[in-house]
């Protein structure tokens, strides 16, 4: 159904989802906007925006008259379907007798406000995890089973996006429970799901008119055009694998601080280390999953020999996944083109930059 509500409805909508889910949303704190379980609708960073470059970020108040004027949270909502520390197996000694307990995650989240780019982000991970894998992860099934999302139309990208060269489109089509534009002075609702369609038939709606139709497309294309980078996928993968060994990599290397920002931010990335950790005196043992990133020194040590001894290895190994290998294990790119890594890279190294520079090679 697609619909249109006053948006003095936002709130009840967001506290009839609070009923039944613990809504995580974008917040502004100490400077940054990111993600929080919250509340209040209140909580959210209406009336501001970001400013976004290379190693660069501020937030500051928007000039426009818009509830969502902001772009998006600084980092995904990967954080809370695969938490960078997560304990799934607890063995305790009991008489005797070793006990085994296994846990997944319970919470029912609702996410509220997600943006294109990470709505495709959520439907890699789910390929990654789920849908294109042999042996389905349990413990994000779990937690995917039961999330809730509520997405939001894009009305303007930051200057670092690239989301539309990577097929992600600022309105979505797909992924969402339910969907939200804000048109000038009412919102438009659109459900993708019957759990979406539940909690819009409790607001006080009216079928959308066509010409509001008209306008959540208009803001979709002037959203596009207002793109400020592109990276060019054609071909892209098969380019990647004959420049492999270029000189390239080392250029890159020089620059890169393999301080693993790129891959705390981006929606995609999934690589986890499990550790032990152990309590003797109480006999305890806690199998932990954590967030591992192929910029580790440690990342590609097998048997104590080191594949990756080089940040330049490290940093091909890490865009080749990206554009490359993705593709030939999932048949797709693993970039949604948000452009966070552009932003939080303290080197200063821009994907499309780089893309640009290997088509040249």
């Amino acid at each position: 159904m697609i619909v249109t509500v006053e948006k003095s409805q936002l709130e009840k909508l967001f506290n009839l989802i609070k009923k039944e889910y613990e809504i995580v949303a974008p917040v502004l704190r100490e400077g940054v906007i990111g993600l929080s379980a919250v509340n209040s609708l209140n909580q959210l960073p209406f009336g501001y925006t970001e400013v976004e470059e290379k190693n660069f970020y501020r937030v500051e108040k928007s000039n426009d008259k818009y509830m969502f004027s902001y772009i998006r949270a600084s980092f995904p909502y990967k954080r809370f379907l695969i938490p960078p520390e997560f304990t799934f197996l607890k063995v305790k000694r009991e008489n005797g007798k070793l006990a085994f307990e296994e846990l997944t995650i319970e919470k029912k989240y609702a996410f509220f406000d997600v943006r294109g780019c990470d709505l495709r982000g959520i439907e890699v991970l789910d390929n990654v995890f789920l849908k294109k894998n042999q042996h389905p992860d349990s413990y994000y099934e779990k937690v995917r089973k039961n999330l809730f999302i509520v997405s939001v139309t894009c009305r303007k990208p930051s200057d670092v996006c690239f989301c539309y060269s990577m097929g992600v489109c600022p309105k979505p089509k797909r992924g969402f429970d339910i969907l939200i534009t804000e048109l000038d002075d009412v919102l438009l609702l659109e459900t993708g799901t019957e759990k979406g369609e539940k909690f819009v038939k409790k607001l006080d709606y009216r079928d959308a008119r066509e010409e509001e139709i008209e306008e959540s497309k208009k803001i979709e294309k002037n959203c596009i055009k207002s793109l400020k980078r592109s990276l060019n996928t054609e071909g892209f993968p098969e380019i990647l694998y004959r420049n492999i060994e270029s000189n390239i990599w080392n250029e890159i290397g020089k620059r890169c601080f393999a301080c693993t920002s790129c891959t705390q931010v981006c929606p995609t990335c999934f690589c986890f280390d499990i550790v032990e950790k152990n309590n003797v005196n109480e006999g305890l043992s806690e199998r932990v999953r954590i967030y591992d990133s192929c910029f580790n020194p440690d990342f590609a040590t097998v048997h104590r020999f080191n594949i990756r001894e080089s940040i330049a290895s490290r940093y091909r190994q890490w865009y080749m996944h990206k554009f490359a290998y993705w593709v030939d294990q999932f048949g797709e790119f693993g970039c949604v083109g948000c452009g966070r890594c552009i932003t939080w890279c303290p080197a200063s190294i821009d994907v499309t930059e780089e893309e640009k520079k290997i088509r040249k090679l």
